[in-house]
């Protein structure tokens, strides 16, 4: 009972504005309090804020980032769109498909969809209003299609998923490239479909000379270089995640500054926005972990593991269920505090009925893409209305067509597992090894 109130609120601190991470401690801190007396706060409060951070797992989230802030200001996406542009402009929804490729590719280099989906909002959008697309289209397929940069490795989310739940974070990345690659084609088929069933909705671009288009593919050693150095250095076993996302950012950053794409001064400005973007992501991981001390104390995953074994509910619909809460909570929670959140009390239950983790790593992944594109919440509309200008009813007004392919996407997945578990069953677990977190409590 106590556990169902500290969660209403916590959920009422949310709707009263209260940044997501204090919500949590402070519900945490409450709940605590009722359970175990101030006895209990302290204690918990004494180690728990500096154990929840202290794991060099952690540091992979500030690489990734730095390496998106690097990339996205640098505009290394943008030959990523003129080549695939070039390409498939002339076609009806062309520019649509390139704009899906170019946010493909951005995910290839960023573990940020917000970071994508504002890359992307200010380069693809002005290029589909002058070739006559709908204000709602465009913005619709660049909020869908910014959330790629969370499925495709590296993956911000993904990192949080195996370091809360202990499981390999090489193997969750590599996981993500299929149902990456698997959901883009989807979205670019759906974009044909679209065009078939309501010719004009995407008018088609100008044609280019066979020699502009092998031309265009020149520029595109950047990327190429960027796009495959977390993926090569973790799938060969060349180091473990931190050490690839390291790797990545340096890599990014160098690249950058060679070719002039950008200063120092963007440098620091990048360095300077990736540590407001980890400051906020920590103080959502110690809040979590308050209110995950609180829930383990009154063992309410326990309860409700024991309910719905008793319950005689089949695997397919717990999982049902689960999807259900994720899609709701999508609606009105910020990513990796729902990751947090939810985590302990869904991954055991998981786990309880047989399922592989890294299939149910890559579901959640794809959950969150789609609670990042749906209202009220969805940040990636969020952002693309605040980068052109546009009106946000309108951003999320566009999504609607793009969300039923993503849909489709999300059945693929839940249907058949072994398109998140194929690849890296390939790998040894000598190669993705990642330091572990405290136990599960």
């Amino acid at each position: 009972m106590i556990a169902a109130a500290i969660l209403l609120l916590m959920l009422l601190f949310l709707f009263l504005g209260m940044p997501v991470g204090f919500a949590m401690g402070v519900a945490g801190i409450v709940g605590l309090f009722f359970e175990g007396g101030a006895n209990a706060v302290l204690s918990i409060m004494s180690n728990a804020p500096y154990r929840s951070v202290a794991n060099i797992a952690l540091s992979t989230v500030p690489m990734f980032i730095f390496m998106a802030e690097i990339v996205s200001r640098a505009n290394i996406v943008r030959e990523v769109f003129d080549a695939a542009k070039k390409w498939l402009g002339k076609t009806p929804g062309g520019l649509a498909i390139a704009t899906v490729v170019a946010s493909a590719g951005m995910g290839a280099m960023s573990g940020s969809s917000t970071a994508a989906a504002a890359c992307m909002s200010s380069i693809t959008i002005p290029e589909m209003r002058r070739a006559g697309y709908d204000l709602r289209v465009a913005a619709g397929v660049v909020t869908v299609a910014g959330t790629l940069a969370i499925m495709i490795p590296p993956s911000i989310p993904l990192v949080i998923y195996g370091i809360v739940t202990e499981t390999s974070i090489g193997k969750l990345l590599i996981a993500g490239i299929i149902p990456g690659v698997m959901t883009a084609l989807i979205y670019s088929a759906g974009i044909v479909f679209w065009n078939k069933c309501r010719p004009g909705v995407m008018p088609a671009g100008r044609a280019y000379p066979w020699r502009e288009k092998f031309a265009s593919l020149k520029p595109l050693w950047a990327f190429l270089i960027l796009g495959s150095i977390v993926i090569v250095t973790l799938y060969f076993g060349l180091g473990t995640p931190t050490e690839a996302a390291a790797i990545g950012a340096f890599g990014a950053a160098l690249i950058s500054l060679v070719t002039r794409r950008i200063d120092p001064k963007g440098i620091y400005a990048a360095a300077l926005q990736t540590a407001r973007i980890t400051a906020m992501i920590f103080t959502i991981i110690i809040g979590a972990m308050v209110v995950g001390y609180f829930f383990t104390l009154t063992q309410a995953p326990q309860g409700v593991i024991k309910a719905i074994g008793g319950a005689g509910l089949s695997s397919w619909t717990v999982v049902g269920l689960v999807v259900l809460l994720y899609l709701f909570l999508g609606c009105i929670m910020d990513a990796i505090a729902i990751l947090l959140l939810t985590l302990p009390l869904t991954f055991p239950l998981i786990m309880h009925l047989g399922l592989n983790p890294i299939w149910y790593g890559i579901i959640v992944t794809k959950l969150i893409e789609i609670g990042l594109v749906t209202p009220p919440v969805g940040m990636n509309a969020y952002v693309v209305s605040a980068t052109v200008k546009a009106p946000l009813d309108d951003v999320f007004r566009g999504t609607g067509v793009m969300l039923l392919f993503e849909m489709i996407s999300l059945a693929l997945l839940l249907a058949f597992p072994v398109i998140a578990t194929w690849l890296p069953s390939f790998m040894e677990a000598s190669r993705v090894c990642v330091v572990p977190t405290q136990r599960r409590q």
